[in-house]
């Protein structure tokens, strides 16, 4: 039996769960499964959360406090007891039919440890290296800093935008609080000094925990495994969101510790076909092409799906280096 777990952060209020029960209804899960709807941080929203779950066959669980995403998937884990469990993020929608099915016929391949809707050979490491103009794999694909500063300010004005609409706050676009893409300088000194710490303190930390590009990982938005395995992981206190960073895109992330067992960790498609890590960049699921074979789409391939070329441009080259290929809306079928 399989625990599809999805987590319900309280304070995004009841828009991303009744975005996911919309999808859920939409494309059935072509696997038995039950429906586990994982509160976090939840107070005042419950009702309300409660109340998108009416006519879903669920079950639910609520944490004592909030946490990172991933401390919430290993405690939901430690109490469950279902063989497998597939975690989907507060953002995630799915975009096929037999979505669970195809993620459970790969989890039974040969040494599969993990499996999930995307994956990614961003570095943070890397992208430090880059901005401190020393040798990086980055050098001469990322966009010029001066256009990246603009997608980033782009991406955190249409996050902001939606925050404002909703009532609703949202995370910021992908490297904006992070030392790979450097803000503007404010006008004041005391904001310059503030933007200049802000970029350079977490740089000891992106280059000691975080292997140089391609530090393949799977993304956590969508994933599934064995759930004795997942539990049994090391996941550590992560009290910061650069520990998050860590769990899942680090020197011992969830990915790498389970390489280091032998085991595998694939990507899946839309049409259920799985992939290596050095052939992720094909599957065209996650900031390449037009993600037209995505199966779970969450905020961040949302970004990109929304996006102009330049924008496509910086996401891809951060994600996939040399073996970027962006293309521009319009240019083809378009997902999440």
């Amino acid at each position: 039996m399989i625990a599809v777990v999805h987590l319900a952060w309280g304070p995004l209020g009841a828009a991303p769960l009744r975005g996911f029960l919309s999808s859920y209804r939409q494309n059935p899960a072509g696997a038995e499964h039950e429906l586990v709807v994982l509160f976090n941080g939840v107070g005042a929203q419950r009702s309300e959360l409660q109340a998108e779950l009416a006519g879903f066959e669920h079950r639910i669980i609520e944490l004592d406090e909030p946490v990172q995403d991933l401390i919430a998937y290993a405690r939901a884990a430690a109490v469950l007891e279902h063989d497998r469990v597939c975690f989907m993020n507060s953002y995630s929608q799915l975009l096929a039919p037999d979505w669970l099915a195809k993620l459970d016929r790969v989890l039974d391949e040969p040494q599969a440890g993990i499996v999930g809707a995307t994956g990614s050979w961003a570095s943070l490491r890397s992208s430090v290296l880059n901005l401190l103009f020393l040798p990086s794999p980055y050098r001469g694909v990322m966009p010029e800093r001066s256009i990246a500063r603009e997608q980033v300010i782009a991406m955190n004005r249409e996050i902001e935008d939606i925050g404002a609409r909703t009532g609703q706050p949202s995370p910021r676009a992908p490297g904006a609080d992070r030392a790979d893409i450097e803000p503007p300088l404010p006008r004041k000194l005391t904001g310059a000094v503030t933007m200049a710490l802000r970029t350079l303190l977490p740089m000891p930390a992106q280059l000691l925990y975080f292997d140089g590009f391609p530090a393949e990982h799977l993304r956590t938005n969508a994933f599934m495994a064995e759930r004795r395995l997942f539990a049994g992981l090391q996941f550590g206190s992560l009290k910061r969101k650069m520990d998050a960073y860590r769990l899942e895109s680090g020197r011992n992330s969830i990915t790498r510790q389970l390489q280091r067992r032998g085991l595998r960790a694939l990507v899946v498609d839309r049409e259920g076909d799985a992939y290596e890590p050095e052939r992720w960049h094909l599957s065209n699921t996650f900031w390449q092409a037009n993600q037209e074979r995505l199966l779970v789409a969450d905020n961040q391939t949302r970004l990109y799906a929304n996006g102009g070329l330049e924008r496509r441009e910086l996401l891809s080259a951060y994600a996939w280096g040399r073996l970027a290929r962006p293309l521009a809306p319009g240019s083809g079928d378009r997902h999440g």
